[in-house]
C-alpha cells in the first residue's frame, strides 16, 4: 500500500457463529492502485486480514480465511446468490444478486455490506457452485415455481 491511502473506512459487520450473530468490525482501507486490505477483528481483539488487487477479491480472500471457521460474515456480498462483474465493477462496492427476478433481465444489486439472514450465507465454493448453476439456466425457468437455480 502506498503512504497515501484513497480509502479508509471501519464499518459494523453482523458475524453469525452457530447461529448466534455479533458485531464485528471490518476496517476497508485502499491505496490508489485499488489494492484493498480489508481487516475483520472480533469483540474479543481476533483478526484476520486480507490485501488484493478489487474489493471484491479482498472480501473473497478474507471469507476463504473464516469459512472454515464456521463464521458467517452476514452481509449481502456473502449471500449464495450473490456475485461481482468481473472487469471495472471490482472496486464496486454493489454486488448483484442472481434471482429468479435477474433471469428475467431485471438486475437485482446490494450493496455488499447490507445485512443479510445468516441463512442465505454461503461459503466461497457454495457461492461458486451456485453461480456456475446460474449460469446453465435458462431464463424461462424463472416461471416455474420454485428455486429456478436448482
Amino acid at each position: 500500500m502506498t503512504d497515501q491511502a484513497e480509502f479508509h473506512g471501519v464499518e459494523p459487520i453482523a458475524v453469525s457463529i452457530d447461529g448466534i450473530e455479533t458485531v464485528w468490525s471490518l476496517d476497508q482501507r485502499a491505496d490508489q492502485e485499488s489494492r484493498w486490505t480489508l481487516i475483520l477483528t472480533a469483540p474479543d481483539g481476533r483478526s484476520w486480514t486480507a490485501t488484493a488487487q478489487g474489493l471484491w477479491n479482498a472480501f473473497t480472500d478474507l471469507r476463504q480465511q473464516t469459512d472454515p471457521l464456521g463464521y458467517k460474515l452476514c452481509c449481502a456480498a456473502a449471500r449464495v446468490e450473490a456475485v461481482m462483474r468481473k472487469g471495472r465493477d471490482r472496486n464496486n462496492d454493489e454486488v448483484y444478486l442472481l434471482t429468479r427476478r435477474t433471469l428475467l433481465g431485471l438486475p437485482h444489486k446490494a450493496s455488499m455490506l447490507d445485512h443479510a439472514p445468516a441463512t442465505k450465507i454461503a461459503t466461497v465454493d457454495e457461492q461458486q457452485a451456485r453461480y456456475d448453476r446460474w449460469l446453465a439456466t435458462p431464463w424461462w425457468r424463472a416461471l416455474l415455481p420454485g428455486d429456478p437455480v436448482g
